[in-house]
């Protein structure tokens, strides 16, 4: 072996030729170390090197190869604008209909959401298809706060308005009731009780008019459809109110009596922008 002590190696033919440098049969080039690249000390590093999977490969305020981290499961990859590297955040909250909490029933004395708060001035508050366990009983709903659901015995006030058709050919006829002091609201009319019978139920969709801390009493208004005795269509409208302000936090809807067999409740919070 010899070596070969120049200042500098040229192609010798061609216009733009690249040169070559290579070792004999399986041998390779072996270049000193502190050899210059382009002016500069080092060999550019272009390898892709094992990571952790999840991550993601990004550059940092130096321009130096950096990783974003591993984030939560449902959480999406979310930019922190210029000079800064993106990071997995949860999604924020879209559209102007944002659900707080579902329930659904199976074979349940009662059902409740919780999570109403101060972020949304007003709440829908839906019942599908409530089928009770037990004959002729009444839809009835509570408010509640930290301390759990409230069920004093004169805390609500209520009135109902019902509109009902009897679907055998009988004329419709209207009637309303109400009380000033019970112990829940009452969100069916006393003679139009939900049944266990093929096809009765209950359902209605109602709005809360206040914050979970708003001064206002916790008030809804709404409307509910009920099948009763198998030929009773019955439209209702409803208001109630706890009567007094609370830190309102949950919602809780039963039968009169015994349980619900089937039927969900879901909670949703209104956007105002």
């Amino acid at each position: 072996m010899s070596d070969l002590k120049v200042d500098g190696i040229t192609a010798s033919t061609g216009t733009n030729t690249d040169l070559d440098l290579s070792g004999k049969g399986t041998g390779k080039v072996d270049i000193a170390t502190g050899m210059k690249v382009g002016g500069t000390t080092g060999i550019p590093v272009s390898e892709l090197r094992a990571g952790t999977d999840g991550e993601l490969i990004t550059w940092d305020a130096s321009g130096n190869p950096a990783t974003v981290a591993v984030g939560s499961s449902t959480h999406v990859l979310t930019s922190n604008g210029a000079g800064a590297a993106p990071t997995f955040q949860a999604a924020a909250a879209g559209g102007a209909w944002n659900i707080i909490g579902t329930a659904v029933a199976s074979g349940s004395s009662s059902l409740t959401v919780t999570g109403l708060s101060s972020t949304y001035d007003t709440y829908a508050i839906a019942l599908a298809d409530m089928i009770p366990a037990t004959d002729t009983v009444e839809m009835y709903m509570r408010f509640g706060d930290s301390s759990g659901v409230d069920s004093g015995a004169s805390d609500y006030a209520w009135g109902v308005e019902k509109h009902l058709i009897n679907t055998s050919g009988d004329s419709a006829t209207y009637a309303s009731e109400e009380d000033n002091a019970d112990a829940q609201i009452q969100l069916s009319h006393h003679d139009d009780d939900v049944g266990t019978a093929t096809g009765e139920g209950y359902g209605g969709i109602f709005y809360l008019h206040r914050p979970g801390d708003g001064t206002m009493y916790p008030t809804i208004s709404g409307h509910a459809g009920i099948i009763s005795l198998a030929t009773q269509l019955i439209h209702q409208k409803i208001v109630g109110a706890r009567m007094a302000v609370i830190t309102l936090d949950r919602v809780n809807v039963l039968f009169s009596s015994g349980n619900i067999t089937t039927g969900r409740l879901t909670v949703w919070g209104l956007a105002h922008a």
